[in-house]
């Protein structure tokens, strides 16, 4: 297709597999698709598409991106909405699996960066959007000879200086995981920075060029740089460094996953369905280096660290609360939260810290899920289960308070018979989801729930360098669906001397 205006036989190519990736030099697109309609292929327009696409029916983001990929000599462009037949479950299945050998395959990757959707375009007027107001990224010249002491002849004039606005905080959002706090977020400024299927593109294109609305970007696997040069000598910190997976040490291996996930997790997508999905991909990559069955973004060999998510509790989001759905994510997984404010996201506070030790009687067991990460029924997950075992004290979950719900609004009640006595132990826990919310978990006032111990860490104070060791466990309870199988609830981490786990029996659990 010809960027003049009018219409050409436009060579409309999809990738059949790895080898085909590899015949002809192409481009791919990411974009967000927003609230615009997007032109989309379907089974209605497949054979038209196949021939000709009009140059005036594509939006201006897909014109840009044309008009760029031939400035740079590339004859193909993969662009989602057109390559993938959008109305074909069977393909979309098919082609979403692909994405690792589609990205990772592509000599370059335009980033329409700052465009909400397919209106907006890679080329655009440039400005400042993080601060308030926008501002143009220009230089000016300040005026120093009104403030200067008059001179002779032979002395020179005092020399122009120009400045611009600083470019800081949009070099920090590419090298950091996180905006600073007084910015807008990502979803008004960088929209495309703010989009789960972006991410896995940015992660597996050798190299990604950025129409970042104050200037040009470029991303790829051994540099970060960019128009004014004030990347050039930033090493990045964010997940872009993840795929390398150099090192050949598989814990090190799965830590990353964990700072994947933990990025990934903070991202937004379209249909709550594709979160799991649109990392597939880039999960691909790591079961390839680490040769172990994917659970529904956790993996096998790491069950232990991987089963203890917990969602970040900051004061800024406790206004709103996470929610629980049952379709199509198990609840186990952290892919299973509907997280309900920008910037909220999954952490893994036992795969940071150096001190947490599997409990020995803690084990995987079984799993009706297939082994590999491109399988097309674990793409869309429907309930599957795990199955673990090790040893568990049961307790009464109540609400902390009815009236006012905050992120520790559960506690758990203990009941222990010493001799003539009943020892009642009362300790919070970090529930996943809003006590009273719509489709959340059902957690009624006096449910039974089980503590599964997974694991134990130290934590030390800081002034007494006193040591305290804690119990981590998971938290379950029976399912509204067949009581004979386990939902989670959340995570409780309890002190070793309070004794909780001093009369214990082993025990399995099916989890879904």
């Amino acid at each position: 297709m010809s960027s003049n205006g009018k219409a050409q036989p436009w060579s409309w190519s999809r990738a059949r597999d790895n080898a085909e990736c590899h015949v002809e030099q192409y481009a791919t697109l990411s974009h967000c698709w927003g609230k615009a309609r997007v032109i989309q292929t379907t089974n209605e327009n497949l054979a038209l598409r196949m021939q000709v696409i009009e140059w005036d029916h594509l939006p201006k983001t897909f014109q840009d991106a044309v008009a760029i990929v031939q400035a740079l000599g590339v004859r193909f462009l993969w662009i989602d909405s057109l390559c993938i037949v959008q109305d074909d479950v069977l393909d979309w299945k098919q082609e979403s699996v692909r994405m690792a050998a589609i990205y990772s395959n592509s000599y370059i990757n335009i980033a329409a960066t700052g465009s909400s959707d397919s209106r907006g375009g890679c080329l655009y007027p440039r400005s400042l959007k993080h601060i308030v107001p926008a501002c143009a990224v220009k230089s000016f010249a300040i005026n120093t000879q009104q403030h200067s002491q008059p001179t002779s002849r032979d002395i020179p004039k005092t020399p122009t200086i120009y400045v611009r606005p600083s470019l800081e905080r949009v070099h920090k959002r590419y090298t950091t995981l996180m905006s600073h706090k007084s910015d807008l977020p990502d979803s008004q400024t960088v929209p495309l920075l703010s989009r789960a299927w972006a991410f896995q593109e940015r992660q597996l294109a050798p190299r990604t060029l950025h129409f970042h609305p104050s200037e040009i970007v470029m991303e790829c696997n051994s540099s970060l740089c960019c128009e004014c040069s004030g990347l050039d000598k930033v090493v990045p910190q964010t997940g872009r460094r993840s795929l390398h997976l150099e090192s050949s040490d598989r814990s090190d291996i799965l830590t990353t996953w964990f700072h994947v996930v933990e990025e990934y997790s903070r991202l937004r997508v379209t249909r709550e369905s594709d979160r799991l999905p649109a990392l597939t991909g880039v999960a691909t990559i790591f079961q390839r280096k680490l040769g172990c069955g994917y659970l529904a973004g956790i993996w096998q060999d790491d069950i232990a660290r991987g089963i203890l998510w917990d969602v970040t509790r900051y004061e800024s989001v406790r206004s709103k609360r996470s929610i629980r759905r049952h379709d199509p994510a198990p609840t186990w997984s952290w892919a299973s939260l509907i997280l309900g404010v920008e910037g909220s996201g999954i952490i893994f506070p036992a795969g940071h810290d150096d001190t947490f030790q599997v409990d020995d009687r803690f084990r995987f067991l079984d799993t009706d899920i297939p082994f590999a990460a491109t399988d097309s029924s674990l793409v869309m997950p429907t309930m599957e289960s795990i199955s673990l075992s090790g040893v568990f004290v049961a307790a009464t979950a109540h609400p902390y308070s009815l009236d006012d719900l905050t992120w520790k609004d559960v506690v758990l009640v203990f009941e222990q018979d010493i001799e003539d006595i009943v020892l009642i132990t009362v300790t919070e826990i970090n529930i996943d989801f809003t006590w009273k919310s719509p489709n959340a978990c059902p957690l009624e006032t006096g449910t039974t729930v089980h503590c599964l111990l997974v694991g134990n860490k130290t934590n030390t104070d800081l002034e007494s360098g006193q040591k305290t060791r804690y119990q981590c466990t998971l938290v379950l309870k029976p399912s509204s669906l067949d009581t004979q199988l386990s939902e989670r609830v959340g995570l409780m981490s309890v002190p070793e001397d309070l004794g909780i786990f001093q009369a214990v029996a082993e025990f399995s659990f099916k989890l879904i």
